[in-house]
């Protein structure tokens, strides 16, 4: 299970870098904003599995 949560929150640093590279300045913030409510949800399932 550790190994599937480092793999999320790799793949949420690369969608972050991503989104980095998007002209629209709303769009990089609700993909910020997302990416955000993901990494606390992750940092939750973490906390519970400890």
């Amino acid at each position: 299970m550790k190994i599937t949560l480092a793999n999320a929150e790799a793949a949420l640093d690369e969608v972050q870098r991503d989104a980095d590279k998007l002209r629209s300045q709303e769009l990089r913030k609700a993909i910020a904003d997302y990416i955000e409510m993901q990494r606390e949800a992750l940092k939750a399932v973490r906390k519970k599995l400890h």
